[in-house]
Parts: structure tokens; C-alpha cells; sequence
């Protein structure tokens, strides 16, 4: 498997060959914008929904958990400590904007959530291409205005996320424990369904439940090679109906460093440490930790080849089921579905929408993207979108 540096010189990428092929075409116009991700504290919140009204964006809105270690002291001062895993409730806001104010919308969140305060939450975007009835806007007055008092947090680049989708209930918080015993990031658990790689698996589909576990996790790039073998092997992915897992690249973002919580002895905790030295160093290079060759984990052989992509897919429940079966029908697999409540403006939606992610081969992207775009409803509703975003990394097993 070549290592990210390598692939970040490489000059194919087939989101780049969508929006290429689609404006020889002419038919439809893909726009480049960003896709942000604000994951946050549940009772902080309101918050970050109050700017985002105010920014006038549409955002899709969706629930989840926080895991980190809660390290306390043995009792009755017997020595050493007890570690056990603790959940808490927060809040993922997805939106796009255009790719040249996604910097400041960023920093704005970070402020508006007070997010360089570690165990608030996490902020990051990605580059991407979006098919959809409007180019995303945003109001660059309220914009301008919060830029004027803003906390001077510096973004990280040369990250990436990765996504982890379980079959087995308990298994994302197994998970969970690993990367956090790696000293990753604080993963982020949400539910959601799927459907393709269970259709694929004849009568053993029977024993293996359409509802998933995903676990969400942002890292240094440097490390995200090794780590995805890692997790890999440890979900035993090798075994057919276990789950899939995927990469995606990260622009800039802010990572929430607060792995561990309990009662501080110093004056500074260890979290904040790192997070003062990222921003000193201006990105994680300085934590790389884990050796690249990982050539004796079998899950190593059954990667997929590199240039995926991804496929987001917003819809309403009715279409949703048409268009999975659109890319089901030219071999996409791998795919996962969540409901989000989306929300314009200061208007809030009542109805819930469907978020379809799809990793998809890249040899059949283009394909997939024009049987995709002859069955949306895209030119005729504001709601519908499709999003193409690379993945440079992915394993998923269906035979």
C-alpha cells in the first residue's frame, strides 16, 4: 500500500475526472465547495445552531457519542487507577460552503462553541464536488461580524477521517477503546443502516443486522495508513458481513484532544499540552507514532485498491430507496444510511432527510454519478444533493 505522501503527489483523483467528464457534458454543473463537520458537546449545542441560523446554510443535523477514558483512583487508597469507558452526548452539523470562506466559517465555529477549550468538540472540512439545484451560500454579513472578535486558534492540516462502519452491536465501542488506547482522537459513535453488502451475502445476510455502528475518528495523516490496518484487523473486517471502513481527506480542522477525563494534577493537562504544541508546530506531524509497515497483519493483502470515492447522497425517504438501487445496479458497495434533520436558515425543517454514503471503486464513479444524476430530482428540488469526495483508502470485503 503506498504510504500518503505518495498519494498526495499522485495526480489522479476521480472526483477531479467527475467534475471533469460532467462540464464536458454540459448538463449539469458541479460545484467545488466545502463540507464542514462541527461535532459538539450536546448541552453546548444551541450555540453553534444559533450561528449557523444566523450564517443562513443549510445544515443537516444529527445525533451521536463522545467516548473517552474516565481514569479515576483506586478506592480506600488502594494504588493504582481505575479506567472505564464514558459516553456522552453530542451533536454532528454537516454543511457545505463555498470553499473559499470555509476557513473563516471554521474559525467562527471554533469561537462561537469555544471548541479550542478541549472535551467541547471538533471542527474539520473537506474539499468536494457537489451536485445540487443551488450553489451554497452563505450571509457574508454575519460572516464579517463574528470575524471581527475572534479567538486566534491556528487549523490543522494533513489530517484525515476515517470511517468505521460495524455490523456486530457493541463492537463501535470496542473499537472506540482501541483508538483511544492508541491516543488517536475521541472517537465519535452514531447509528445508522445498510443494506448493500448485507444483500450480497446470500443466506448468511440472515444472521447479519441492517443496523450499524459507526465510529468516527479524525487523525494525523501521517499515521492513518497504519491505523486503518489496524482498526481493520481488530474488527476482524476480514470476515464476511463484519462492517467496512474507509478514508477520506481532511482540508484543516481542529481535533478535540481531551481523551481522558478525571481529576487534573497539574496545572496543565496533558491535553492541553498537545494541543498548545499543534498549534506551535501548526499541524501533527510532530505525534507520528506508529511504524507505516505493518506487512504482518493479513488484513494488509485484502485492502482495496487505492482511488476510491466516496458518494454522499441527501434525499427524502421516498427517493432515497431509488437512488441506492441506481448504484447498487453498476456495483457500488459498501454503503451506509442515517437520518438527519435538516434545518434553512431560521427555519427549522420538521421532516427528517436520508444520508446515503457510498464508497465506490474508482473505476465505476463516473458511471455511478450519471445513473445517479438521471434519476435525481436535482434541477427540480433545492433539497436533493450528491456529493463526490476521494478516498484514498478502503476495505471493504462482500465475497
Amino acid at each position: 500500500m503506498d504510504n500518503i505522501s505518495e498519494r498526495s503527489e499522485r495526480a489522479f483523483s476521480p472526483s477531479r475526472t467527475v467534475w471533469r467528464t460532467q462540464m464536458q457534458k454540459g448538463i449539469y454543473n458541479p460545484h467545488r465547495v466545502s463540507r464542514i463537520t462541527c461535532t459538539i458537546n450536546q448541552l453546548l449545542a444551541d450555540r453553534i445552531v444559533d450561528f449557523l441560523n444566523e450564517l443562513e446554510v443549510i445544515v443537516y443535523e444529527e445525533g451521536g457519542r463522545s467516548v473517552r477514558e474516565h481514569v479515576k483512583k483506586r478506592p480506600f487508597g488502594i494504588p493504582g487507577e481505575v479506567i472505564r469507558l464514558e459516553n456522552t452526548p453530542v451533536k454532528i452539523f454537516r454543511f457545505t460552503v463555498p470553499r473559499e470562506n470555509s476557513e473563516p466559517v471554521m474559525k467562527a465555529l471554533i469561537n462561537a462553541g469555544e471548541l479550542y477549550i478541549p472535551g467541547r468538540g471538533s471542527v474539520f472540512s473537506q474539499n468536494l464536488m457537489e451536485f445540487s439545484k443551488k450553489i451554497p451560500s452563505i450571509n457574508l454579513n454575519v460572516l464579517s461580524s463574528a470575524s471581527q472578535d475572534i479567538h486566534d486558534a491556528n487549523l490543522l492540516n494533513k489530517l484525515s477521517y476515517v470511517i468505521c462502519v460495524l455490523s456486530e452491536p457493541g463492537s463501535g465501542e470496542q473499537l472506540a477503546k482501541v483508538a483511544l488506547d492508541l491516543g488517536i482522537c475521541v472517537p465519535v459513535i452514531s447509528f445508522g443502516e445498510s443494506s448493500f453488502t448485507r444483500d450480497q451475502l446470500g443466506l448468511i445476510r440472515i444472521t447479519i443486522s441492517a443496523e450499524k455502528e459507526l465510529v468516527h475518528l479524525v487523525m494525523p495523516e501521517q499515521d492513518s495508513d497504519s491505523i486503518i490496518k489496524l482498526l481493520a484487523e481488530q474488527s476482524r473486517l476480514d470476515i464476511r458481513g463484519r462492517g467496512f471502513i474507509y478514508q477520506t481527506p481532511v482540508s484543516a480542522g481542529l481535533i478535540d484532544t481531551r481523551l481522558k477525563i478525571g481529576r487534573q494534577k497539574y496545572a496543565a493537562s496533558i491535553e492541553q499540552i498537545i494541543a498548545a504544541i499543534d498549534q506551535l508546530k501548526a499541524g501533527t506531524t510532530w505525534r507520528k507514532r506508529l511504524d507505516a509497515n505493518t506487512e504482518n497483519l493479513k488484513i494488509n493483502k485484502s485492502l482495496m485498491p487505492q482511488d476510491n470515492c466516496e458518494i454522499s447522497i441527501i434525499s427524502d425517504e421516498d427517493r432515497i430507496d431509488k437512488l441506492s438501487e441506481t448504484c447498487l445496479s453498476v456495483g457500488a458497495s459498501g454503503t451506509v444510511t442515517s437520518r438527519v434533520m435538516p434545518q434553512a436558515g431560521k427555519q427549522e425543517t420538521v421532516s427528517t432527510m436520508i444520508c446515503s454514503a457510498i464508497s465506490v471503486p474508482a473505476q465505476i464513479t463516473d458511471e455511478v454519478v450519471d445513473k445517479l444524476l438521471e434519476v435525481s430530482t436535482i434541477r427540480d428540488e433545492e433539497t436533493d444533493k450528491i456529493q463526490i469526495l476521494d478516498s484514498p483508502a478502503a476495505y471493504v470485503r462482500t465475497a
